[in-house]
């Protein structure tokens, strides 16, 4: 899912570090497996920004300002243009092919990163609003260094949906049960608050001080709220991507 891949690479561009106070431009490709039933796999393109420009940063597609930076701590005000679990009914499984589209969204949200001064480990947390709900986000992360030229970034997150969210992209409605009702579709569906929890791996090789390739492998795990969804699969999603970054 193009959210999904957005977002893993939003949190490893900002915690990767060796690029630090430099400006980084590059592209790649991502690849996972749809949460929607019957939709197939699909590989898409990703814009590698990573700038700082005063209390000004760009990180994947995810622009933001930091308005306060203490030792251990920052907090900053963002705006996510593609936020959401975009799917287009065509692009759906047979016998799901009359519900509505889901767009992406705009949406704005608060950051907060809390180096821990324990092991390492830092945490991030966000909270973003728009036009079809809420999502909040915590994380925990630790950079290793792996001699000169490598860093590797594990981290876990747990992120939560408001029901108006989880409603409008796992939903479904009554009108769309009597559009779909000689096929798959056999019952409407309001979803509720839900969840989900994953896991990542960041790596990024410095081929030279200007040229680095950064890869990404993770997965994501729904919560019932989600995935009891009739037009949702069970099945975790699982994404990877690979891409190369300029510094000037």
């Amino acid at each position: 899912m193009k959210k999904i891949i957005f977002s893993i690479l939003a949190l490893s561009l900002a915690t990767t570090a060796m690029a630090n106070n430099k400006v980084g431009v590059g592209l790649g490709a991502g690849v996972s497996n749809s949460i929607y039933k019957g939709a197939e796999d699909k590989a898409y393109p990703l814009p590698l920004l990573d700038i700082n420009y005063g209390d000004f940063y760009v990180k994947g597609i995810t622009a933001g300002y930091t308005f306060f930076k203490g030792e251990d701590l920052s907090l900053s005000a963002y705006l996510d243009p593609m936020a959401g679990f975009a799917i287009k009914s065509d692009d759906m499984g047979a016998g799901y092919r009359n519900i509505d589209d889901r767009d992406t969204q705009a949406m704005v949200g608060l950051r907060a990163d809390l180096n821990t001064g324990i092991a390492g480990i830092r945490t991030g947390a966000t909270v973003q609003f728009g036009e079809h709900g809420s999502e909040a986000k915590i994380s925990a992360f630790r950079p290793y260094s792996m001699g000169e030229k490598l860093v590797l970034v594990p981290s876990i997150h747990m992120k939560g949906f408001s029901g108006d969210y989880a409603d409008y992209y796992f939903g479904v409605t009554s009108e769309e049960v009597r559009r779909n009702s000689n096929d798959a579709l056999k019952s409407e569906y309001k979803a509720d608050t839900a969840f989900s929890f994953g896991t990542t791996l960041t790596a990024e090789y410095k081929m030279t001080d200007k040229l680095s390739l950064v890869g990404i492998l993770g997965v994501e795990k729904f919560s019932d709220e989600i995935t009891d969804s009739p037009i949702v699969d069970k099945d975790p999603i699982f994404i990877a991507s690979i891409g190369a970054k300029y510094f000037f």
